[in-house]
């Protein structure tokens, strides 16, 4: 599918791309699901708490909260989020943000390397907000953070325009590393809107080109972490060669988008499908075909849920999973924002311009 065949389609068929969104398969995104994440996750301040990894925060948990906190209408948490981000994540020389919080360390951020997806993420909480309530201010401040993207880690590697996953430790004098959950595809269509068109474009476009590049063993699946050198693309080295909790993230993205082709949608088919209702492990080594000896959190099937990835006799029986069955912050993150996606969250971000 063309990008320009994926905009028309995606334009003709938002409908209220703004209002709170229902799921399907049985399963609707409900204030009492916002409510629950509130409670479990976000902290009074705004910050997103990730239960799994010592009460941190990241960047990435920012923007799904904020994704979150407009899509229920929630100004009040929306504006805690935001002013959090800003006050404690926020780089002081661009309008970039660093990717974790640490709240038992002193300083309670140490590193100042951004992480792209959790930019992203937030970037585009802000348009889909500033949109929604009319608020040129959120919009003036994801317009900065795409183009402070595109100026710092937007790189050229053989005939690919790449994304890199951040500033700085991706990039060597002969290759670079990329994290494919780190497109976005929604956002970097925004990104094409607010800034500089043809830059976006050439890094969605390519990076379709490196999602059917570089897919790997039995299933035909891209890893967590993937390396370019020039023209050729393999699985990074220092990284696990899985197929996990990051690269489980890319069909969803791509479907948001309106992006999952048939040929993209092969793989991760084949892959949901082989393990049978709740036999799907954590993870795959794309090398070895070793598999985790843990099944997969339930946010992996609402993923396959919202993506159109399930095929298995009586699938479409299978019931979307219920926030309160995700008792870490990631798991419910992906949940909660497979809900949304089944009912329309995408793009609202371009529904009154038409840009796509």
């Amino acid at each position: 599918m063309t990008l320009s065949l994926a905009r028309r389609r995606l334009f003709q068929t938002i409908a209220g791309g703004l209002s709170l969104p229902l799921g399907s398969a049985g399963r609707a995104a409900t204030p009492d699901d916002w409510s629950l994440y509130c409670q479990r996750f976000v902290a009074s301040d705004g910050r997103v708490t990730d239960n799994g990894n010592g009460m941190q925060s990241h960047s990435e948990g920012q923007g799904y909260g904020l994704l979150f906190a407009q899509a229920f209408d929630d100004r009040a948490t929306f504006d805690r989020m935001f002013v959090w981000t800003e006050q404690t994540l926020k780089r002081p020389d661009d309008a970039l943000h660093a990717w974790h919080y640490l709240p038992d360390a002193s300083p309670h951020v140490p590193d100042q390397n951004n992480a792209t997806d959790g930019d992203l993420l937030i970037a585009l909480a802000l348009v889909l907000a500033g949109r929604r309530w009319g608020r040129s201010d959120l919009i003036e401040s994801a317009r900065a953070i795409y183009a402070a993207l595109r100026a710092q880690v937007v790189v050229t590697v053989g005939h690919r325009m790449l994304l890199l996953p951040g500033l700085y430790g991706f990039s060597s004098s002969n290759h670079v590393v990329i994290n494919p959950s780190y497109y976005i595809m929604p956002s970097l269509m925004a990104a094409s809107d607010l800034d500089d068109h043809d830059i976006w474009q050439r890094v969605i476009h390519d990076g379709l080109d490196l999602l059917r590049q570089g897919r790997f063993g039995r299933w035909n699946l891209p890893p967590d972490w993937m390396q370019v050198t020039n023209e050729v693309v393999t699985i990074a080295r220092g990284h696990p060669a899985r197929f996990s909790y990051d690269a489980v993230r890319v069909p969803l993205y791509l479907q948001w988008a309106g992006l999952l082709d048939a040929d993209l949608r092969s793989g991760f088919m084949r892959y949901w499908n082989a393990w049978g209702v709740g036999g799907m492990p954590a993870w795959v080594d794309l090398r070895s075909g070793m598999t985790a000896p843990y099944n997969a959190p339930p946010g992996f099937y609402a993923v396959g849920i919202a993506s159109g990835l399930l095929d298995m006799p009586g699938a479409g029986n299978v019931p979307f999973p219920a926030l309160a069955a995700s008792s870490n912050y990631y798991s419910a993150s992906l949940t909660l924002l497979s809900s949304l996606i089944l009912g329309g969250l995408a793009y609202g971000v371009v529904q009154q311009k038409g840009a796509f």
